[in-house]
C-alpha cells in the first residue's frame, strides 16, 4: 500500500531538481571559485589584491608574504542550505617561501563539491609567482563520486608603490572529471589594484573563463578608522553586487559580505581569522 510522501521525499526531490538545473549548467548554481569574505565583497576582484590568506584561492602569488594566518569561512547562496560553501584557509611563511593549504566544500548529501589546495609562492627581483596544485571531487548520490587533479598557476608584480598588476590561470592542465569528462572550470584573469592611500583600496579584473563571456569585476576597500574598513563590488557576467566590512586586531580579525544575485537574491557570508 502507498502511503503519502513525507516532507523527507520533497527535500529529496528538490534536491533532485536541483541536480538538474546543475548538470543544465546554470553557472551561478555552482560553488564559487573565490572564496573569503573580503575578496567577495570586493567583488571577487582579486588577481592582484595584495596579502590575503584566500589568495589561496585565487591568485597563489598575492597570498600573505608577511603574517601566518588560518581562517573560516561560510556563505549560504540565496537562503538555500543545500547552496553553501565552507571553507578552510591557511598560510605559512618560511625562509623558502610562502605555503598555502585550502579545503573547500560546497552542497550537501545529494550534491557535493569539494576542493583541497595545496600552494606555494615565491617573489624574485620584485616578480612574484605561485603555483597551486588542487583535487577536485564531486558526489552525486546514487550516481556515484569522480576527482580530478588541477593545476593553477599566478604572477603578479608591483609597477610603482602601491601599483600592482597580477595574473592568474586555473586548470592548466585542461582536466576533465567522470566517465563523460566533465569539463572543469579554465579561466584566464588579468587585473590590477591600487593603494592610493594607507585607507584606501582599489580593484579590477576581467576574467574569461572559456565556457562563458569576458566578465569585469571591480571592488573598493576604504579605512574608516584603523580596525574597521568598508567595502563594495560588482561583477558582471553573472551580474552581482556585494558589499561589507571588517574588524581586525593584531592577532585576529572578522569579515562579512553580503553578495547579490540580479536574479537569485542575497547570500550573507562570513570569515574568521586567527594570526600566528
Amino acid at each position: 500500500m502507498k502511503t503519502l510522501a513525507t516532507a523527507k521525499d520533497y527535500t529529496r526531490i528538490s534536491g533532485l531538481i536541483l541536480i538538474l538545473l546543475l548538470s543544465a549548467g546554470l553557472s551561478e548554481l555552482k560553488a564559487q571559485l573565490i572564496l573569503g569574505s573580503r575578496t567577495t565583497a570586493m567583488g571577487q576582484a582579486v588577481t592582484a589584491l595584495p596579502s590575503d590568506e584566500w589568495q589561496v584561492f585565487g591568485n597563489p602569488a598575492m597570498m600573505n608574504f608577511e603574517d601566518n594566518a588560518a581562517s573560516f569561512y561560510g556563505i549560504r547562496y540565496y537562503g538555500f542550505s543545500e547552496l553553501t560553501d565552507m571553507a578552510l584557509s591557511g598560510v605559512y611563511n618560511h625562509n623558502f617561501g610562502t605555503f598555502g593549504v585550502g579545503m573547500h566544500t560546497y552542497g550537501d548529501d545529494i550534491y557535493r563539491e569539494s576542493r583541497f589546495r595545496l600552494a606555494y609562492a615565491r617573489e624574485y627581483a620584485g616578480i612574484r609567482a605561485g603555483l597551486v596544485v588542487n583535487y577536485t571531487h564531486f558526489s552525486i548520490q546514487d550516481y556515484g563520486s569522480a576527482g580530478s587533479v588541477v593545476f593553477d598557476f599566478g604572477m603578479a608584480y608591483t609597477i610603482i608603490d602601491g601599483l600592482w598588476l597580477g595574473a592568474r590561470a586555473t586548470n592548466l592542465t585542461q582536466s576533465t572529471v567522470g566517465e563523460a569528462e566533465e569539463e572543469l572550470p579554465r579561466e584566464m584573469a588579468v587585473g590590477i589594484s591600487w593603494s592610493w592611500s594607507d585607507r584606501t583600496v582599489f580593484t579590477s579584473d576581467l576574467v574569461k573563463d572559456v565556457r562563458f563571456p569576458l566578465s569585469w569585476r571591480g571592488g573598493l576597500e576604504v579605512r574608516v578608522v584603523d580596525q574597521f574598513v568598508l567595502r563594495g563590488g560588482v561583477t558582471t557576467e553573472p551580474l552581482t553586487y556585494s558589499a561589507g566590512m571588517g574588524y581586525s586586531m593584531d592577532r585576529w580579525g572578522i569579515n562579512i559580505v553580503a553578495q547579490q544575485h540580479h536574479v537569485l537574491g542575497w547570500s550573507p557570508g562570513l570569515d574568521l581569522r586567527v594570526s600566528f
